[in-house]
């Protein structure tokens, strides 16, 4: 039977508990805003739809007017709770307030998943959690006071729920909170419709019926506590899976294949004329600190471009960022820092700033113009407006920023996969073996190649008053630019080559081109340098426009000058945070060049050292022909020993019974390693030994899918060793002639030292956890082989 509303006591409950799911439906919509105009929509929206289901409910009203209530509350409060900033004052709405309503009940789901959260309380994007919120509280209200089933109230929060899951985030912030949260309100529901119903059947004496609702009640509290202590179980014991949210899967409108590389074209800004414009004024950059346009991670042996070829690879996504981004996983070992920056002569799509942006904000007469036409790609740390920058504009930029390490020698790379890149130069390769030999650490060789790059390059734009140096960075550029003596080029070469030799070395690199200050005036002395070294320079030596005087600088700003133009390359450590390496050499005189000859990379003959002078093996002493005394208490001494090793016999029988399913687990996966690397044939040993290297990764939580090739799967775990190791395997299994001898074995080496990675970086839970995982142990992981790549 329907409860109604007559009793105010009944109904005082019905209210909390439908309130209390619903709010607790509202939880996986937080992180999309994290803002007080949600929590105060959300509540608007909530006691809104439970005012108009207890006056429905009283008052017996058809459904008819129900709805009409539903709507005109919607159009009345919908202004000031979702789009508060068309209401004058926060509370009256406005014309353009209704319309962006109305607009945003049709157009913000879409553009709610295509948007880069949180995103607070911009433009109309309250509407959905309002409009839902509104809706599902009326109807739960509704049917928990009208309906014959009043236990179908739970339907309405738990649409409410996945709804905001599914609009929500791919991280799993709040998700075993929200889920618990919601279970404990449903089951509470339950329970009050339980009792309701006992009550309106029976008659019974008023202490037994109490002491049904208490074991009613206990009933679900033990229930409820064994589902909680289940779900943080199995939160800490099993491999989070991934998860697949609506956002995930859109494209984002802005294509960064549109528009030119920011590398394309780079000598421009030196050209006469040209190289004394100023370009931004920035506030607020520590000293000697650049800015950076965009960060560049495909290269296809042509041009480094942003998002890769075909823009389907992470880094060509870019979304909006109406608010802030959350950067509070980077770690320790960064800043977070704000600057101002005010354009002059710059005109580009790409929005310079420095490290991870948490959050802009845009001035100027095109503030609104420029905040909903900006977007930003996480993974490379590039921002883009929709049309170029213009002068009078500005914003101010916070962001995390790494500290930079002392030396890149204690350097250890990173994990992140990047776009597939052409192979090194054969003269890039040598210059590599030449500056920093294989045998050295990772840290230590890019350390070498940048002083390499440093000591041996000098700089030239190819001007009519400079050097010849031809302009691009394809592969044949690169190789002249290592086959040249003196190395001459440009940041456009030398941050290209770097990144290629940084690669090879094993560090995930990009290039990055913005703006470093003092390169203009650093050129402008070499140039000066150079003139007088050639006698050619007198007292007006320099053009009127390099010694023409520049308008003041105002105190804590840095101008940059279009000459101030510089590239240079971002390596990835070991924690995943990227870092600043400039492989430029400083600008100086360039020396007469060296006619061209073959590189000659000399190679030391190595001298075995001497045998090891034998020694006498000493003697070793007599043993013992009596042994020691027995003593008097030997009997007592006894007892207890065998009084202890009962004891422990005992505990370690009970811990054997309670540890033997993850023993099994244990014993399971070392059976299926043997049978993997003793197979029959060689084939068979090679496939399964990437199949062990798979398992583990699945293990250790990485979403291994079983149809993926082998490169895929190498690319889901990260790093380069993986990808080698995936092409090695499919060149020995599908070799015309097979694999050769010792493939095998140095395929399951490489085995061995990825899983001591994997493992490596994790803690002991983690690894142990690992262990015992049953990923990869279903139905499907014992033939994850990897399709061929």
């Amino acid at each position: 039977m329907p409860a109604g509303a007559r009793r105010f006591g009944p109904t005082l409950v019905t209210v909390a508990l439908v309130a209390a799911m619903l709010a607790a439906a509202m939880v996986p919509w937080w992180p999309i805003y994290e803002s007080t105009a949600f929590l105060i929509a959300a509540a608007v929206a909530i006691v809104a739809g439970v005012v108009i289901g207890v006056l429905g409910a009283r008052f017996r009203l058809p459904t008819w007017v129900v709805v009409l209530s539903v709507f005109g509350v919607f159009l009345v409060l919908g202004v000031p709770a979702a789009v508060p900033g068309r209401a004058i004052a926060g509370v009256v709405p406005t014309p353009a307030g209704f319309v962006e309503l109305l607009a945003g009940a049709a157009l913000s789901w879409k553009q709610l998943v295509t948007i880069s959260v949180p995103v607070g309380s911009y433009q109309a994007l309250l509407v959905p959690p309002f409009l839902l919120g509104l809706i599902a509280a009326t109807a739960t209200t509704t049917i928990a006071l009208r309906s014959r089933w009043p236990a179908a109230a739970a339907l309405p929060p738990a649409v409410l729920l996945v709804t905001g899951i599914a609009l929500g985030v791919v991280h799993s912030a709040f998700a075993v909170e929200a889920g618990i949260a919601f279970l404990i309100t449903t089951v509470a529901w339950l329970v009050r419709v339980a009792i309701a119903d006992r009550r309106a059947i029976t008659s019974g004496r008023k202490v037994e019926a109490a002491l049904s609702d208490a074991r009613r009640v206990a009933g679900a509290s033990v229930l409820v506590a064994i589902a909680v202590v289940g779900a943080t179980a199995a939160s800490v014991a099993l491999p989070v899976p991934p998860r697949n949210v609506v956002r995930a899967e859109l494209q984002p409108p802005f294509e960064p294949r549109e528009h030119d590389s920011p590398l394309a074209g780079f000598r421009a800004a030196f050209r006469d004329g040209v190289a004394d414009r100023p370009m931004l004024d920035v506030r607020g950059l520590p000293e000697g600190a650049g800015v950076r346009m965009a960060s560049l991670d495909s290269y296809d042996g042509i041009v480094y471009t942003v998002g890769g070829g075909d823009g389907d690879s992470a880094s060509g996504r870019f979304t909006r960022v109406p608010y802030r981004l959350d950067q509070s996983g980077l770690g320790d070992a960064t800043d977070r820092l704000s600057i101002e920056v005010e354009i002059s002569g710059y005109a580009e799509v790409w929005v310079p700033g420095i490290g991870r942006l948490e959050r802009m904000t845009f001035g100027g007469p095109r503030a609104e113009t420029l905040t909903e036409s900006f977007f930003y790609n996480e993974v490379t740390s590039t921002g883009a407006v929709q049309t170029p920058l213009q002068p009078g504009d500005r914003y101010t930029a916070t962001s995390v920023v790494p500290v930079d390490p002392s030396a890149l020698g204690p350097l250890d790379p990173g994990t992140s996969v990047l776009p597939a890149a052409p192979e090194l130069p054969k003269e890039l390769a040598l210059l590599l073996e030449e500056w920093a030999p294989a045998s050295d650490e990772p840290g230590d060789r890019l350390r070498a190649v940048i002083e390499g790059f440093q000591a041996n390059g000098y700089v030239s734009h190819g001007a009519d008053d400079e050097v010849a140096s031809r302009s691009g960075h394809s592969l044949g550029r690169l190789a002249e630019l290592g086959n040249e003596r003196p190395m001459v080029g440009d940041g456009e070469q030398y941050a290209v080559a770097a990144a290629l030799m940084a690669r090879r070395i094993g560090f995930p690199a990009r290039v990055a081109v913005g703006y470093l200050p003092g390169r203009a005036a650093a050129a402008a002395a070499a140039d000066e340098a150079a003139a007088v070294a050639a006698g050619s320079a007198g007292p007006s030596g320099s053009s009127g426009e390099t010694d023409a005087p520049s308008e003041s600088v105002p105190d804590g700003v840095t101008r940059f000058v279009s000459g101030d133009k510089q590239a240079w390359i971002e390596v990835q450590r070991a924690d995943g945070v990227w870092i600043p390496v400039d492989p430029n050499p400083m600008p100086r005189p360039i020396p007469e060049r060296e006619p061209d000859q073959p590189t000659i990379v000399s190679r030391p003959q190595s001298a075995l050292p001497p045998p090891a002078e034998r020694t006498p093996v000493d003697e070793l002493a007599n043993d013992p022909e009596t042994p020691p005394d027995e003593s008097d208490g030997r009997d007592a001494w006894m007892q207890t020993l065998l009084g202890v090793l009962g004891v422990t016999g005992l505990v370690l029988g009970v811990l054997a019974v309670l540890l033997s399913p993850f023993l099994a687990v244990v014993v399971a996966k070392l059976r299926r390693r043997r049978l993997r690397r003793t197979a029959p044939t060689a084939v068979e040993r090679i496939e399964g030994g990437w199949q062990e290297f798979a398992d583990s990764a699945a293990d250790f939580g990485y979403p291994i899918k079983p149809t993926a090739t082998r490169a895929e799967q190498a690319a889901t775990v990260g790093g380069l060793a993986p990808l080698v190791l995936a092409s090695v395997v499919d060149r020995s299994v599908f070799a015309p002639d097979g694999p050769t001898d010792g493939d095998d074995l140095r395929v399951w080496e490489s085995v061995d030292e990825l899983q001591r990675r994997l493992g490596e970086p994790r803690s002991l839970r983690e690894r142990l956890r690992a262990r015992v995982s049953l990923a990869s142990l279903g139905g499907y992981a014992v033939s994850r082989r990897g399709a061929p790549s």
